[in-house]
C-alpha cells in the first residue's frame, strides 16, 4: 500500500487476493489508506512462519481496513500465518465490518509470541466478526512507556464485534480479547463468546472514556471477565455476563500460565488497581459471580449489579483485598453463600475450578476488609459467610437464606490467630435480617470463632455449626431487627452492653423468651455486661412481609427507636436502603 492511495471493490462480488509470499497486505509507513471490499485467502499453506495476512506497522496514519474476509487455515495450525491483522509500532488505524477468522495466532494481534507491541497508537475495531482463531480473538499490548488507546465497539448495536469460538488451539491464551498495559480503552455493546479461556483477559490495562459497556460476554471456558495487574477499569454499566465456566468477573493471576511466562510476568505481582464494577447482569456462571482469587490493594467496588443463580456464590473472596459492596441485589445462590470469604481450610493456590463451599483464604495478608451496605441479600444457602474478614455491614436487606442470614467471625484475643492481630466485623447495624434458616439449622446474625476449626475429632464443613467463644469482646451491633428466623435472632460471640437497641420476633420457632430471642444472652449477664436496656421484643409490623416487602407500618415499634433516633432496620438509621 502507498501513501494516500484507496483500494476499493469495484464489482458486487469480492475480488479475492492469494498471497506467494509472507504478507498479502502490507501498510509500512504511509498514511490515508484504505482497504475495502476484498477476499484475503490465506487458507493454503501459502506462509512463512511469524508472518500475518495484512501487516500494519513502523509508523502509519489514517489507515482502514473494511468489509474485507480474512481468512486463515480451515484448521488453525495447518497455516503458518500468525496473525490476521498483524500491528506494531506507532499506527492511526480503523478495522470496520471484517470478518477475521482461523489464523493461528490471533485475529487482530501484535507480533507473534511476546515480541513486538504498539506504542502511541489509536485502534479502533468496529462491526468485525472475530471467530475461530487460535489463541486469542484481540491480542493486543502496548510497549513500556507508550501511551495507547484501543477502543473495541462503539455506541450503537452495529458498531459492536462478534468475537467467538476463539483458541481452541492454545493451551496458555484463549481470550476473545486480550489486552496488555493499554491504557485507554473501551469495549462496548460487542457479543464475547464461547473462547476457550476468558472472554475478556486484562492486564495492566485501564479504561476510558466508554468504558466496558454493553457487551453480551457468555459462554466462555474460564470466566467472563479476567482482571490483573495494575488495571484501573470501570466494567459496566449493562453488561450480562453468564453461564461462563467458572466466574463471570475474576481477578486472577497467580495460576495463569501465560502470565508466569516471562517477559510478561516471571513472578506475578499483587493486583493494585481501583476496579469500579457497576450496574451489570452476572448470572448462571459455573462457579461465582464474582471472585477475586488473587491479592488486590486497590479499592474494588462492586454497586448496583444483579447477581444471581450462579452455581456457588454470588461474591467469592479467597485474598487478601479492599472491597466495597454496595446496592447490590444478590440472590440464588444455593450451593454456598451470597458473600463468602472462604472456609477454615489451610489456603493452597488458588483453584477457580475448586467450588467455593472448598475453597480455603490465604491468610498471609490478613482478612478481607469490607464496606457492605444497602445490599438485598436474599434466597442464598448463606446470604454472607464471612470468616476471613474485617469491616462493616449496614443497612442490608438479608432474608429468605436457608441457613444464616449474616455469619461472621472475628478475634480480638491475643495471640489473634490467624492474622497475628486483632480483626474481625466492627460493626453490624441497621440490617433487616428476616426469615432466615429452615429446617433445624438457620440463624439471624450468628457469630462463629474461626480459630476452632474441629468439633469432636472432625473436620469442619461449610454446613457446620457455628462455634462461639465468650472470651471475645462484642463488637457494636446495633439497631437491627431480626424477626422470624429459625433460630437465634442474634447470636453474638459474649452478651454486652455493645449489643442494643435491636428488635427481635419470632425467631427460634417463635418461641418468645428472651434467651431464645438473642443466642442465649438475657439482660444483666454475661461477661462485661453494663446493661443493655433498649433492646425490643415485638413484632416490628412490616406491610407485607408474605410479599418481601420489610418497609415498616406507621405503627411499628421499629420506627425512631434507634440510637440516632431514626427507624431500625435497613430502612433506617442514616443511610438507608432506597431500593
Amino acid at each position: 500500500m502507498k501513501t494516500g492511495v484507496d483500494v476499493r471493490r469495484a464489482t458486487t462480488e469480492k475480488p479475492v487476493i492469494r498471497p506467494t509470499r509472507k504478507t498479502l497486505v502490507k501498510f509500512y509507513n504511509v498514511d490515508d489508506c484504505t482497504l475495502d471490499g476484498f477476499v484475503l485467502d490465506a487458507s493454503g499453506n501459502w506462509g512463512m512462519p511469524y508472518v500475518a495476512i495484512v501487516r500494519v506497522f513502523y509508523t502509519c496514519t489514517n489507515v482502514t481496513i473494511s468489509n474485507c474476509d480474512l481468512i486463515g487455515a480451515a484448521t488453525p495450525g495447518a497455516s503458518s500465518f500468525y496473525g490476521g491483522i498483524r500491528v506494531d509500532s506507532q499506527v492511526d488505524l480503523r478495522i470496520i465490518g471484517n470478518t477475521i477468522r482461523n489464523v493461528d495466532w490471533g485475529g487482530i494481534t501484535i507480533g507473534y509470541g511476546s515480541s513486538g507491541g504498539i506504542c502511541n497508537s489509536t485502534i479502533t475495531i468496529l462491526g468485525n466478526t472475530i471467530e475461530g482463531n487460535g489463541a486469542a480473538g484481540i491480542r493486543l499490548a502496548g510497549e513500556s512507556g507508550c501511551s495507547n488507546q484501543v477502543i473495541i465497539g462503539g455506541s450503537g448495536a452495529a458498531d459492536g464485534n462478534l468475537i467467538t469460538g476463539n483458541g481452541a488451539s492454545a493451551e496458555e491464551e484463549g481470550s476473545g480479547i486480550w489486552l496488555n498495559n493499554i491504557d485507554r480503552f473501551s469495549i462496548e455493546n460487542n457479543t464475547i463468546r464461547n473462547n476457550r479461556r476468558a472472554g475478556i483477559l486484562l492486564i495492566d490495562s485501564s479504561s476510558t472514556g466508554a468504558h466496558v459497556s454493553g457487551n453480551m460476554i457468555h459462554d466462555n471456558g474460564a470466566s467472563g471477565i479476567n482482571i490483573g495487574g495494575a488495571s484501573t477499569l470501570t466494567i459496566g454499566s449493562s453488561n450480562e455476563i453468564y453461564n461462563n465456566g467458572i466466574a463471570g468477573i475474576t481477578f486472577f493471576v497467580d495460576n495463569n500460565p501465560l502470565l508466569h511466562q516471562p517477559p510478561v510476568f516471571d513472578n506475578p505481582p499483587a493486583s493494585s488497581q481501583p476496579v469500579l464494577i457497576t450496574g451489570n447482569s452476572i448470572h448462571g456462571n459455573a462457579k461465582a459471580g464474582i471472585s477475586v482469587l488473587d491479592r488486590v490493594t486497590g479499592t474494588i467496588t462492586i454497586d448496583a449489579n444483579n447477581i444471581y443463580l450462579n452455581s456457588r456464590s454470588g461474591i467469592t473472596i479467597t485474598k487478601a483485598c479492599t472491597a466495597v459492596i454496595t446496592d447490590n441485589d444478590i440472590h440464588g445462590h444455593t450451593g454456598a453463600a451470597g458473600i463468602f470469604t472462604g472456609d477454615w481450610s489451610g489456603y493452597t493456590a488458588p483453584d477457580p475450578d475448586a467450588p467455593p463451599s472448598v475453597v480455603g483464604f490465604d491468610r498471609s495478608y490478613g482478612p478481607a476488609d469490607l464496606t457492605i451496605r444497602r445490599n438485598k441479600i436474599h434466597d442464598n444457602l448463606v446470604g454472607m459467610r464471612l470468616d476471613h474478614a474485617s469491616g462493616v455491614i449496614t443497612n442490608n436487606l438479608v432474608y429468605g437464606n436457608a441457613r444464616s442470614g449474616i455469619r461472621f467471625s472475628g478475634n480480638n484475643i491475643s495471640p489473634y490467630g490467624p492474622f497475628g492481630s486483632s480483626w474481625g466485623i466492627t460493626e453490624i447495624s441497621n440490617n433487616t435480617v428476616v426469615d432466615n434458616g429452615s429446617g433445624e439449622t438457620g440463624g439471624g446474625i450468628v457469630y462463629d470463632d474461626i480459630n476452632v476449626t474441629v468439633v469432636d475429632g472432625s473436620p469442619r464443613a461449610f454446613a457446620s455449626p457455628p462455634i462461639r467463644n465468650d472470651a471475645q469482646p462484642a463488637r457494636v451491633i446495633k439497631n437491627n431487627i431480626a424477626a422470624f428466623n429459625n433460630r437465634a435472632g442474634i447470636r453474638d460471640a459474649v452478651c454486652g452492653a455493645a449489643r442494643d437497641y435491636n428488635l427481635y420476633y419470632g425467631n427460634f420457632g417463635r418461641l418468645t423468651s428472651v434467651p431464645a430471642q438473642t443466642g442465649g444472652c438475657v439482660q444483666g449477664s454475661g461477661p462485661n455486661f453494663t446493661g443493655n436496656p433498649n433492646e425490643q421484643f415485638a413484632d416490628p409490623l412490616f406491610v407485607d412481609r408474605a410479599g418481601e416487602d420489610y418497609h415498616l407500618q406507621a405503627s411499628s415499634p421499629a420506627r425512631n427507636a434507634g440510637d440516632d433516633n431514626n427507624d431500625l432496620g435497613a430502612y433506617g438509621g442514616t443511610d438507608p436502603i432506597t431500593w
